[in-house]
Order: structure tokens, then C-alpha cells, then sequence
């Protein structure tokens, strides 16, 4: 904040900022006769936009007190904004200006005896913004630091570094400027007779200085993780490290080509645009395709850089899929600004003007938005079968500091065949490859990213731990430099649980997803598992030798189920489970070759290569040992296999109390059922006791298993284990030889910290502090995606300058936890080919409430099942579905805690038999404006409008007022009614792409 005065004499506490599409109404009420006189006529929203730069200074109160609005070409139709620079050299004597360090004022407005104050801030944050040489600074440069100028230096030191050195050594600096020699010098920048800031340098030599100094190239700099990077350091290329890098500082480097600042952008034409596709990328396209431009950036006559770009002929499509309505007004930018980068190379030296670069083409190419696709590495061949071209990129990390990442947006599964003409167009409903989406646009060449280089290291690629990466890779604002994610195979994404079978799925992230959200170009990814956490030395060990090191570890491991081990009792003599003792012993002896313990997609993807290689063909039994949803998955994939039921033995362990597969006894019975036809083997109560009657175990051909009555002795050959579901026993060595309370599971408190500040952990791996007496509440017991996505919100203060940190919370509440809200999801294809689809309230018993209400039609055996529970409240509370159809999980998981009324007077239809069949009853067309990713907003916006908490009945009214349905009795006022029939038809006229089945106004 600064303190202005007015013209008057008036002093104003001020903020400079970014202009905000909501100050437009504001600005343009600024806009006087004389304004207008200067500027013309001005659409303030569509200047907003368009702008490289729109600045607003506003007052304590936010009030508007100026505003100015910056383009990078001359405002009107004075020259062809591909052609200023020129118009400028021919008619006025303008110096150097160039496209790099030039903008022009297309509208300045402020309100009465704030017109000087406010050009002096603004163009104080101006020169912030743009790191252009100022020929109006008197800048003085003295090759040697005097000791006498100690005491100047020390404030700039205090002010922008928090080293020790500084608050312990005092008189280091002195110390340093008295210890100059041949090969150790120092410098100091003085500007109107004020010192900026000092540079010690050893063999290499500030960059204003290396002017100065012929014989040096580089100028080379360190700085520590943790600290801020400060200007400078934006002209400098940063040097990536590796993850495994013990070093705790990073590697700045700037070459002395990186002070030509004389760069020009040549257009070429589409012949040679083809050319340089074809010779350079060997891209192959059809002759017809979409025309390409390309432009070559030039330095002293030195070709640096090409950029290729196409118009994007897809917007449609993206605009439906991707959230780039977060970042642009779609309505002002015009279908031929959109283009799409196909491949982008810039010489290293000069790769801090990228952002300049990007600025050029967009103005040279008449273009207000690029976007950049990235692929997944396994659809590569897919989408060069398809026409599309895989981008080169060099290097990618450059155009990612350069653009924001774009987030999918969930999609409505519409029911095509009954909408018929009303379905929206098949070109927002087609199936494309999967991609990652960045935007650069006009205005975002000119916005500043906080670069981030502290250590943050993810290990497991839980649920938890991926909403945990796409939260901070999703920040526009933040640049994470150093984001690891250690996890046993990898990255997931390869492979699709459709493909994979055996799992349960929580439809958290499917492969699509996770090809689509912003995180795998994001981070570094290191393959291993984790043994040990070296707290002091701040690094974990992996199963590898691999050393990580951290500033933040956060342990998302989540549980795996672990090879059993056999009780090892007698089972040739008569036996029983009540005879057994109670013990969790760890299997320490070889694992056979055929046994699988599964826990991930990649597990399950080598146990069906083993499958199809080694047993499809024989004879030997295949026996699946536990007691939960994942056994029964697992059968359903053997049979889809080819596997013959009557080879497949289905061994249950004991039921925990209080635990079962299925919440829901019928779809319990219909599983059973289905197994029984296929004639499956089902063996209830059974605890493993030996492997091949105790002698060698691999291979595995034959198991024994102590029962309620005789022992049980099968034949095996294959063992496929589900069952003894905790901790991995390497994670809990290195949790407890590093002194983390582990307590069952390893214990945070209600911020996810364990006893060790650097350490954070999440998930189904945690249980809270026994301070909190909440032992029946923990992590699984809630959404993984949800505590994952608040575990980065509570983390995101600690970087984020933009954001307040947290106050520290009463001292009542320092034992309260929260509790989450979203539902817990489950699914899979069950034996008889059903999908099963469950969805619940988080809840510690996993039991509905005594006052909910049912509303179930069809019967699991007949594969139209569809049972959802209303709580107290009227609201969608449970869900369960089981058919032999596809489900539209999407449009599913919308209902949950969608009351009643909403959904079309559900329940009085349903007492009244109006539905008999809840599937068919939600492809109807006033049932997809709730599955809509943005009906939530709508819900928001209508609660402001009430200014209290809407019922469901209102909520009903606004959507389904426009299928020609009374507003119901309980809003009397007229005017009320009014706002919230205005706020539903903007919202189906905005949204109209992708709900054509609501007739709005002017359509009828």
C-alpha cells in the first residue's frame, strides 16, 4: 500500500493492482467527456481483455480512484498493429522504441484531483511489470564497493534477504568488501544519488557489469532453496536439478547473448511455414489442413527461435471440455483469434524473453489466445494416426512459465438417442484423445508468476496425494520448480481401470483424467520406494540407494494389501479358527511367482499378462483370498478372461464386526447368485495356515486354510491375495526409526502435521492425535480427493504471497478436526457382468440414518437396480446402483446432496408411482441442467440473490419454470421471483452450448 495526495491536498491510503473484469461498471462510470474526446468510445469490458495491461488504483474502501489500460500497439486504425514500429521510425523521433519495450495508452481515467497521483502510481507499477531499460533513470555504475557505503548496503540486505549471516554477523559484509582481490570483486548500482542493490562476485560479474567485462561469458548465481526469487533473477536461466540432488541451492545462469535486446520477429509465409513443419519437426500434413504460420525470431542477425502456430479449429470443444472461461470472456474474443501451438524452439541464452516472444506473435499473428495440448506419452501414436501433431517444445518448462494451465471441466454423459435434434453438437460429444491444456493470451504476457523453489516431495500416488498435486499445479499465479512425487511404479496414468479389471475403482482419477488435469508436466517423478527419512539431513532413502532430498516431505502412502502369512498350525490334525491365536505376523519368506498381491493398476496389468501366458490354457484352480469389494472384482475379471467358474475358489476370511463387501443386502444376495450360476467356489471363514504344507513355496501349488469346522486343502495354481490391508512394512520402519508417532496408523494432528514441522501426511495412512478423542473418525472414513485438495489449501499460506496467513484458531478449537462433506464413492463390475456404482455420506459406521427415506426401483437380479436413500433433509444422501448397462457415473455422483424437489418432485412422483424406473427418469432433458458443472454456481448466485439460504423448492422453480411449471407458493414476491427467473435463463443462455434442450427467450 501507498499514501497519495491529491490535487486538493486529500491524502488516500492506495492499492495498485491488475485490473478485474468486475471493475469495468466502475471504470466506466470514470469515463468523462474528455476521456472520451481523447480515447473515443470505449467497450470497457472488451479493453479489460484484450489489454497487455490494465492497471486500477483503488482506495482503503475499494473504490476506483484511476485506471489506465496499456495495448502493445497504437490505439484506433492510426497504422496496422503489425506495422507501428515502422509508422513510429518514419514520423517521429521516438529512439529505440521496439515492440519489447513499448506499450501504449489506449484509455486513462480518474476521478476529479486524482489525475497526478494516480499516473504516478500506475506507472510505478508499470515499470514493476516490465523489466525494460528505462532510459529516463540516471543509473551510475562503480566497478568497486567502499567500505564507507556499508552502512547504505545493510537496510537493502535487511530488506530483502532473511539469511542468519545478516542477523548474526553484523559485520560480514565489511568483512567481504575488505577481502577484494584479483579474482574477488564487488559492485554496487547507484540510481538518483540512492544505492540499489550490491553484488559480490567471484570470477563472474553482474550482469550490468558483464557490459564492462569483455573477456566473461556467464554470470553465474546460487541461491538457496528457500529463498524469494528477486527480480534479477528473472533475466537469468534457471538450471533445473535433478530430484536426487543433495544441493541446497539453485543454479541461476545468465550468458551475455541475453543482453541483445534488438530481437525482431519475422512472419513467414504459409509456404514456408510448411517448410520449416515438415523439414525441421517432420510433421506430415495433408495439404488441405489448417494453414500454418510460422515466425522466426532474430537477435543481431542470429536466428534464436521459430514459433509454428495454426488456427484452432477445435475451440468449441475446448471451451466444452476445459475451464478457459476462468481466464478469458469468450464472447469478446473473436473464432480467429484462437490459435494453437504446434511447436515452439528458443535458444537457451536468450529464453527469458519467451514471454516477449509469445506477445509478438500474438500481435503479428492477429491472434488473442494460444494453447498449448500436451499428450500423454501412450496416446502419442494414437494421436499421430488421428492427423494431430505431437508439438516439439524446447524447452517446455519455458512456455509453461509463460502460460496458465486449463482444468477439465466434468462432463455431462447425455442420452443422444432420446434427445435427438435437442442433444448438443456432436462435435462437443465426440471422444478426443485426451490433453493437458495451457492458455497464453494477450493480457497474461504481461503477468508476473511467484517462482517457488522450495523441495516439495510427494511420496505415493494415492487419490490423496494426486488432488494434493493438482491443487498447487493448477495455482496460475505459482510456479512450482521442484515438485517430486515418489511412488512404487511410477506415475499412473498408462493404463485404464476398464482395461486392468481385479480393483474396485473410487472414481477419484481415471487414465483420461489424469492425462487431462495439470500436473504431469509439473513435476519430476522418481520411481522407487521408500525405506527411510533421514530427519536432520532432510532427505529420504529408497529401495534403490536414491537419496531425495526436501524442505517439505508429505507421506500420502495410503494402505496396500501385504503378502499373508500362514498361521503355520497343523492342519493335518483337526483345527479350528477359535483354536487359533490372535497374532499379525509379517510374511519374511520368499513370495512365490504365482502370487499376486494387488494394489494398483500396475500390479493388476501384470498379473492378467501372467494369466494370459501361463494359466488360461491349463486346468490348476485360481484362488482369490479376502473379504471385501475387491475379491469380487477379481472374480468377475477371471471369468472375463475365459477362466471357467468352476476353477475359481473364492476363500473369505472372517467378517471384521460391523463390516461388509455391501452396505446393501440384495446386491449382496444378486453377487452371490451370479457366482452361483458361474459355479465359482465359495469357501466363508478362512484363515490361511500353510503354503505347499509347509515345505518350499515357489511355486505355489496348493494352500490350506483352518475353517469353523475341518480344515479346507486346495490345489493352486494361481493365488491371487487381497486381504491383510495396512501400512506397508518399509513405511513403517522408516516412520518409526525416524521417531513418528505411529499409533496404528501415523498420527497428525488437525493441520496434517506429525510430530516433525517438515513432515505432513493425509490419507488413509493417518489416524488423528488421541488428544482429540475422535478414534472412531480418521482419514478413510472421508472423500481422498477432498482431504487431499485441503491438505494443499492448508499448505498453499506457506508459499502464496497473495494470500493471508492463517489466523491461529481460538483456543477452544484447538482440539476440533474437520470433517468433510463430499461422498464417499465406490464402483466396479461385479460377477454376472453387473456395474455397481455405491455413494454415501462420510460416516464412521457406514450405516443410513433411522429417519431416511428409500426410493428403489427395479431388482439386482434383474440388472436394473437403482436404490437412493433421502436424508432428514430431504437430500440425496446414499446412492446405489446395480446394472448390466454402462453407467453415467458422472451425471450420478451430481445428485448426491441434490434435494429432492430439485430432481424433478422426486419424491411425491415416486409415492404417486409416476417412476418406474429411476434410470430412465434421469436421461430426462430438466434432469441435465443439475448435471451441469456449473449448476452450483447458479445455486450460489440464487442464495445471494435471496440474501438467505434457498430451499429446494426455489431452486426447483428457477430450472424447471422455463418447462412452462408455476413458481411454487412460497415466494410471494413478485420481484424475487423476477431475479431468479432472470438468473436461471442467464445461466441456460450462457451455458447454451452444452444445454440446447432449454428453450430460452427468442426461441419460441
Amino acid at each position: 500500500m501507498q499514501t497519495v495526495t491529491s490535487d486538493s491536498a486529500r491524502e488516500e491510503t492506495v492499492t495498485v493492482r491488475r485490473s478485474e473484469s468486475a471493475d469495468a461498471e466502475e471504470i466506466d462510470g470514470l469515463i468523462s467527456p474528455s476521456a472520451q474526446a481523447v480515447f473515443g468510445r470505449v467497450n470497457v469490458i472488451r479493453l479489460l481483455e484484450k489489454a497487455n495491461l490494465a492497471v486500477t488504483l483503488t482506495n482503503e474502501k475499494g473504490d476506483i480512484l484511476g485506471h489506465a489500460s496499456f495495448f502493445d500497439h497504437p490505439i484506433g486504425d492510426l497504422v496496422d498493429q503489425t506495422q507501428w514500429e515502422a509508422f513510429l521510425q518514419e514520423h517521429f523521433s521516438v529512439g529505440q522504441c521496439t515492440p519489447f519495450n513499448t506499450l501504449f495508452l489506449h484509455l486513462f481515467v480518474a476521478r476529479p484531483n486524482f489525475t497526478t497521483a494516480s499516473v504516478k502510481e500506475i506507472m510505478r507499477y508499470d515499470k514493476k511489470k516490465k523489466p525494460f531499460k528505462k532510459k529516463y533513470l540516471c543509473v551510475s555504475i562503480f566497478p568497486f564497493f567502499r567500505v564507507e557505503d556499508h552502512n547504505e548496503i545493510i537496510p537493502l540486505f535487511d530488506e530483502q534477504t532473511n539469511l542468519l549471516s545478516i542477523s548474526h554477523q553484523p559485520f560480514f559484509l565489511a568483512a567481504l568488501i575488505e577481502a577484494e582481490a584479483e579474482e574477488h570483486h564487488t559492485a554496487v548500482c547507484e540510481v538518483a544519488q540512492c544505492f540499489c542493490p550490491y553484488m559480490d562476485y567471484c570470477s563472474v560479474v553482474d550482469v550490468c557489469y558483464l557490459c564492462l567485462c569483455q573477456d566473461q561469458n556467464f554470470c553465474v548465481i546460487t541461491v538457496p532453496n528457500l529463498s524469494t526469487e528477486f527480480p534479477l533473477l528473472q533475466n537469468f536461466i534457471r538450471v533445473p536439478s535433478i530430484p536426487t540432488s543433495l544441493s541446497q541451492h539453485e543454479l541461476y545462469i545468465f550468458h551475455r547473448d541475453g543482453l541483445q535486446v534488438k530481437c525482431t520477429l519475422l512472419v513467414c509465409s504459409s509456404v514456408e511455414s510448411r517448410k520449416f513443419d515438415v523439414v525441421l519437426f517432420g510433421s506430415l500434413i495433408p495439404q488441405d489442413a489448417v494453414p500454418l504460420q510460422a515466425f522466426v525470431a532474430q537477435a543481431e542477425a542470429e536466428l534464436v527461435g521459430i514459433v509454428i502456430i495454426k488456427d484452432e479449429q477445435d475451440i468449441e470443444y475446448i471451451r466444452a471440455h476445459y475451464n478457459i472461461e476462468s481466464f478469458i470472456y469468450f464472447s469478446h474474443h473473436g473464432y480467429d483469434e484462437h490459435a494453437q501451438i504446434l511447436h515452439f524452439v528458443l535458444k537457451t541464452t536468450v529464453q527469458h524473453f519467451s514471454k516477449n516472444f509469445f506477445k509478438e506473435v500474438l500481435r503479428q499473428a492477429r491472434k488473442s489466445c494460444l494453447y498449448l495440448r500436451i499428450y500423454p506419452l501412450y496416446h502419442s501414436q494414437e494421436v499421430s494416426a488421428r492427423g494431430f501433431q505431437n508439438s516439439c517444445i524446447h524447452h517446455l518448462h519455458y512456455v509453461l512459465n509463460c502460460a496458465v494451465p486449463v482444468c477439465p471441466r466434468r462432463q455431462i454423459i447425455y442420452p443422444l438417442e432420446e434427445l435427438g435434434i435437442n442433444a448438443p453438437s456432436r462435435r462437443l460429444t465426440e471422444d478426443q484423445a485426451p490433453f493437458a491444456l495451457s492458455l497464453i493470451s494477450r493480457k497474461l504476457t504481461m503477468e508476473p508468476k511467484v517462482t517457488i523453489n522450495t523441495r516439495i516431495v510427494l511420496v505415493g500416488a494415492s487419490d490423496t496425494g494426486l488432488a494434493f498435486l493438482e491443487v498447487l499445479c493448477s495455482c496460475p499465479h505459482l510456479r512450482f520448480n521442484s515438485l517430486t512425487l515418489i511412488s512404487t511404479h511410477g506415475f499412473p496414468g498408462d493404463y485404464n481401470h476398464e482395461d486392468a479389471g481385479f480393483l474396485s475403482t473410487s472414481h477419484a482419477y481415471s487414465s483420461r483424467d489424469l492425462a487431462q488435469i495439470p500436473v504431469r508436466s509439473f513435476i519430476s517423478v522418481v520411481t522407487g520406494k521408500l525405506v527411510g527419512i533421514r530427519r536432520k539431513s532432510k532427505y529420504v532413502l529408497l529401495s534403490s540407494g536414491e537419496k531425495v532430498p526436501y524442505d517439505h516431505l508429505i507421506l500420502c502412502t495410503g494402505l496396500q494389501y501385504r503378502v499373508p502369512c500362514p498361521t503355520g498350525v497343523d492342519v493335518s490334525q483337526p483345527v479350528t479358527n477359535s483354536q487359533l491365536h490372535s497374532t499379525h505376523s509379517r510374511y519374511t519368506g520368499p513370495v512365490p511367482s504365482n502370487l499376486f498381491t494387488l494394489n494398483d493398476l500396475h500390479d493388476c496389468m501384470a498379473a492378467r499378462r501372467w494369466l494370459c501366458a501361463n494359466f488360461l490354457e491349463l486346468e490348476d484352480n485360481a484362488i482369490v483370498y479376502g473379504n471385501n469389494i475387491d475379491i469380487y472384482t477379481t472374480v468377475e475379471t477371471l471369468l472375463s478372461l475365459g477362466i471357467r467358474g468352476s476353477r475359481i475358489h473364492l476363500v473369505l476370511l472372517p467378517p471384521e464386526p460391523g463390516v461388509s463387501s455391501f452396505l446393501d443386502s440384495s446386491v449382496e444376495k444378486a453377487v452371490a447368485m451370479a457366482m452361483e450360476n458361474a459355479m465359482v467356489q465359495i469357501h466363508r471363514n478362512c484363515v490361511l495356515a500353510q503354503f505347499n504344507n509347509g515345505k518350499q513355496p515357489d511355486p505355489l501349488t496348493s494352500a490350506s486354510f483352518t475353517t469353523d469346522a475341518e480344515p479346507l486343502h486346495l490345489q493352486c495354481g494361481v493365488f491371487i491375495n487381497l486381504s491383510n490391508k495396512g501400512v506397508d512394512y518399509d513405511a513403517f520402519n522408516s516412520f518409526n526409526k525416524s521417531f513418528l508417532v505411529f499409533d496404528g496408523r501415523l498420527v497428525i494432528n488437525s493441520s496434517f502435521r506429525t510430530t516433525n514441522l517438515s513432515i505432513w501426511a493425509a490419507g488413509p495412512l493417518t489416524k488423528f492425535s488421541r488428544r482429540y478423542y475422535i478414534d472412531e473418525w480418521t482419514h478413510a472414513n472421508f472423500n481422498s480427493k477432498e482431504v487431499g485438495q485441503d491438505l494443499a489449501a492448508m499448505m498453499l499460506p506457506l508459499f502464496d504471497p497473495t494470500m493471508e496467513p492463517a489466523e491461529a484458531p481460538p483456543p477452544e478449537t484447538d482440539r476440533l478436526v474437520l470433517l468433510y462433506k463430499q461422498a464417499k464413492i465406490q464402483g466396479g463390475k461385479l460377477p454376472g457382468g453387473y456395474h455397481y456404482l455405491h455413494v454415501t455420506k462420510p460416516s464412521p459406521t457406514d450405516l443410513t440414518g433411522p429417519n431416511d427415506r428409500a426410493i428403489v426401483t427395479g431388482q439386482p437380479e434383474r440388472g436394473d437396480y437403482f436404490c437412493l436413500h433421502l436424508d432428514c433433509y430431504e437430500l440425496v444422501g446414499t446412492l446405489t446402483c446395480l446394472s448390466l448397462k454402462p453407467l453415467p457415473v458422472s451425471n450420478y455422483l451430481s445428485l448426491y446432496m441434490k434435494h429432492q424437489q430439485l430432481l424433478g418432485q422426486l419424491l411425491s412422483c415416486y409415492q404417486e408411482d409416476l417412476i418406474p424406473d429411476l434410470y430412465s427418469f434421469f436421461t430426462q432433458s430438466s434432469c441435465l441442467a443439475v448435471f451441469h458443472d456449473r449448476f452450483s454456481d447458479l445455486e450460489q448466485e440464487l442464495q445471494q440473490t435471496l440474501k438467505l439460504k434457498c430451499s429446494a423448492e426455489i431452486l426447483l422453480s428457477t430450472c424447471v419454470s422455463l418447462q412452462d411449471l408455476c413458481p411454487p407458493d412460497q415466494l410471494k414476491d413478485e420481484n424475487s421471483r423476477a431475479a431468479l427467473r432472470s438468473s436461471a435463463v442467464k445461466y441456460l443462455s450462457y451455458n447454451r452450448n452444452l444445454l440446447p434442450m432449454f428453450a430460452c427467450p427468442g426461441q419460441l
